[in-house]
Order: structure tokens, then sequence, then C-alpha cells
């Protein structure tokens, strides 16, 4: 992505609508943020949905107003979002779940400032001219997969796969560990309360072939005094750049995040910690 370009993520996402005034206190109990915080304010945040055992399932945004929450799917399949909901709503929730048309959200980027603190506005139909949109020059498709990647921002069935928690991914900012139960609370705790992950996402930058940068690919480290290979990785994104420049997300080992590391073949792997990544402790 070139940097001098004033470029906007311009994207149509899945949607659900909670209604009733029940919407709050519900969505408080199943996601990650401290929604009641929020309450007041008609102002976009970030949330986390996950399993029991703290499984990252979905990346949300969700905007409060009266009596209602709308919700957007950043990462996520939508299908099991609401399924997963309708079975836990009952009528003493007050709350009646409803799938919503995409909802486009457009958002300045760069690559100096992490997404998660830009504003972004949903566009709901045409309730915003495209020429006041287009100020800004929209992302191309390449632009906006490079930016993702330098971001750290995690794709549902790559970095979301069903085995990877908020804190590997660098989402600790927006896991509120104080607000009391939620699905998944207590595993968040005791991760917190450990103060240790045993992976953590991570950037790359490599030179080589490109089957040795698949998706799934193990990244390694080299003992040069016994000459063995030690497994520290594995890629969960990945694109070409070039003929042989290759760069993408992999889950490295933390105790690795800083040793170097290479590719099966031996190509030399350069990471960097991604832009949005913050971790708590």
């Amino acid at each position: 992505m070139t940097e001098r370009k004033s470029l906007i993520w311009d994207e149509t996402f899945p949607s659900l609508l909670l209604k009733g005034e029940g919407a709050s206190a519900f969505l408080h109990g199943q996601t990650t943020a401290d929604v009641f915080a929020k309450e007041k304010s008609e102002s976009i945040f970030l949330s986390c949905w996950l399993s029991t055992k703290g499984i990252l399932k979905s990346l949300l945004e969700i905007r409060l107003s009266n009596k209602m929450a709308e919700i957007v799917i950043l990462s996520g399949e939508i299908n099991s979002i609401r399924d997963a909901f309708e079975s836990v709503i009952f009528p003493a929730d007050k709350v009646k779940l409803e799938v919503m048309e995409s909802i486009r959200r457009i958002q300045k980027i760069n690559n100096y400032n992490s997404w998660k603190d830009s504003n972004c506005r949903w566009i709901v139909k045409n309730d915003l001219p495209e020429k006041k949109i287009y100020s800004y020059t929209k992302a191309n498709k390449e632009e906006l997969e490079l930016w993702k990647l330098r971001q750290g921002i995690p794709s549902f069935g790559k970095e979301i796969n069903g085995k990877t928690n908020p804190f590997e991914l660098g989402l600790g900012d927006i896991i509120n560990i104080d607000k009391g139960c939620y699905l998944g609370q207590e595993a968040m705790a005791r991760l917190y309360r450990s103060k240790y992950i045993q992976y953590q996402l991570s950037y790359w930058e490599a030179y080589g072939e490109s089957n040795d940068f698949l998706t799934g690919k193990n990244f390694f480290s080299i003992n040069q005094d016994e000459g063995l290979k030690k497994k520290v990785g594995v890629v969960t994104s990945s694109i070409r750049k070039n003929k042989n420049f290759f760069n993408g997300l992999a889950l490295i080992k933390t105790n690795f995040i800083d040793k170097d590391c290479f590719s099966e073949n031996g190509d030399f792997i350069l990471f960097k910690k991604p832009i949005s990544f913050y971790k708590p402790f």
C-alpha cells in the first residue's frame, strides 16, 4: 500500500438487530464488551463473541440506540451467531433477534495507527453521498488485503479458526476482564491471571518459493549446534507481492517471537508486530 496516498476501507458486512428493552443486557452477557458502559452512547464499539472455553468465534461491531442493538459481523459466520443467540433467548430476556440487510462500512486507513483507534461509519442505504465518501481514495483489493495483514486483522477460517483466543490475536484491548459474567469470561480471566499465551499473531515477510508459504505451512527455528529444526509456528494468511516475495500472518510460539525463524526450505522469515496487536500483560 502506498503510504502517501489517503485511502478508505470500504466493505459490506452481514448484520443482525436485537430489538427490545433487554438488548443491552443480553449482549452484555454474550460478548466481551462492557455494554452497559456504552449504553448512553450511540458510538460504534468493538467486541468479541467467544465460546465457553474462551475461543474467539467472531469479531463484532455494535451500536446501541433506544431499545435496540445493531451488530455488524466483521469476521465470523452470521448463521452461527444467529443460531447461538436464538438458542439462549428466552421470554424473560425481552429481546428479539432479526437479520438485517448487509451494512456498508467505511473507515480511513493508514499503516501508522491501529485500525481500532480510527472512527468508522456505517452507511445504511444511501444516507451518505458517494461524492462525500470518495473525498478519499477507495483502497483496491490488493491494497486492502495488504493493509489488513499489516494491521493484524484476523480473518474467519484463518486466524479465527476454532482454536485461537483473543489474547493470542492481539485483541486484548476489547476484552473487559472486570465487567462480570459473560460467555467465555472464566477462560479469559484464567489466561489474564497466568500472564502467558502459548502463541502470538505475527506479521511476516519472506523471499522464497510459493509452496513454502502456503496457509498451513510451518515455520521453524534451527539449532545451529545440533542441526535440529523445531516447529515454532504456522502460516494463517499468505499473499504474494511479486514473483518471490511473500507476506502474511502466522501464529508463532511466544518464546520464539524474537528469534530467527525459517521456512521448510530454510528461507529466512522477517517478523514484525502487527500494528493493531495489543497484549494486556
